[in-house]
């Protein structure tokens, strides 16, 4: 999808419109050289920048401050610093922002296994605007009642710090974490499931994540899906603040998040909330038969 590409176009403009700024000031007298711009190997390092964006596990998170402190510690790029201070942090701001402009790029449709039917909702209201993502949402009614409904939701997500697939998952998880991106998305779901419980009410206002202590990644495998792999999974307690009488509130249902990832900076993640009493909690927390659909498909 050209979507995927976008990021790294938006770079490569901002780099190409600058040296063009930059060709304009200097008097045809002088010889201009282009490759000299940001200092010696300065172009050296912004190609190996945009590099490690497609490599490094982090992208950005890890290439921005090692290329920043590798800089500083050498000589010679703290002459260089000194020299063309201003065309540095111009790029140096300059490629941040197009990092950003480019978490906007349209991603797209998430998974869709045609085994679970058309979704019940392909919009969510409550999910935050930054980054670019789809979502599709599946209500799962047992056919005898009870307790074995499941909200399943399947997201496609850009990320606009890493263009490559190595470690994405794991940091992915671990900044939506540390910002609480994962709540809004997840309020779609909690406003179903309420819907379909009788025996207690759920404010999406007053719902806390928990991490429960899990395996972080499970091995699928199905001869007949054509699946053999090990893929990250996180295990959460859905908790009721408003319900329990300690701060820590009471368990009503546990959260299951499979997370793949491809080249172009996407994350694509399966979600499958289950109220407490479900009988798979016990016999099938991983979710044997939505993963292999989904991971399938």
């Amino acid at each position: 999808m050209i979507g995927d590409f976008l990021p790294s176009i938006f770079l490569i403009v901002f780099v190409t419109a600058q040296v063009f700024v930059e060709r304009r000031k200097w008097s045809a007298e002088v010889e201009y050289r282009w490759q000299d711009m940001y200092g010696p190997y300065g172009f050296h390092a912004l190609a190996s920048f945009f590099i490690l964006l497609w490599i490094l596990p982090g992208g950005f998170l890890l290439a921005g401050p090692v290329m920043l402190l590798l800089s500083i510690l050498s000589p010679a790029g703290r002459i260089a610093w000194e020299s063309y201070r201003k065309s540095r942090i111009m790029v140096s701001v300059g490629l941040i922002v197009m990092l950003f402009i480019g978490g906007f790029s349209p991603v797209s449709g998430p998974v869709a296994p045609s085994e679970w039917g058309a979704p019940l909702l392909t919009e969510n209201p409550n999910a935050p605007f930054y980054p670019a993502g789809e979502q599709y949402t599946w209500l799962m009614l047992p056919e005898s009642g009870g307790l074995d409904v499941e909200i399943v939701q399947s997201l496609t997500l850009r990320l606009p710090y890493q263009y490559g697939p190595l470690g994405a998952e794991s940091s992915a998880f671990t900044l939506a974490s540390l910002f609480g991106m994962e709540q809004g998305r997840l309020n779609q779901a909690i406003e179903l499931l309420d819907q379909e419980l009788s025996g207690f009410r759920l404010d999406v206002d007053e719902m806390k994540l928990e991490p429960m202590a899990a395996e972080n990644t499970h091995y699928y495998s199905s001869t007949s899906a054509g699946v053999d792999e090990s893929v990250l999974v996180r295990l959460y307690e859905l908790r009721s603040l408003s319900i329990g009488a300690s701060g820590e509130g009471l368990k009503v249902g546990e959260v299951l998040c499979i997370a793949t990832s491809s080249w172009g900076g996407t994350l694509d993640v399966l979600v499958i909330v289950r109220p407490i009493g479900h009988p798979g909690l016990a016999s099938d927390r991983f979710a044997e038969s939505y993963a292999l659909d989904w991971l399938s498909s």
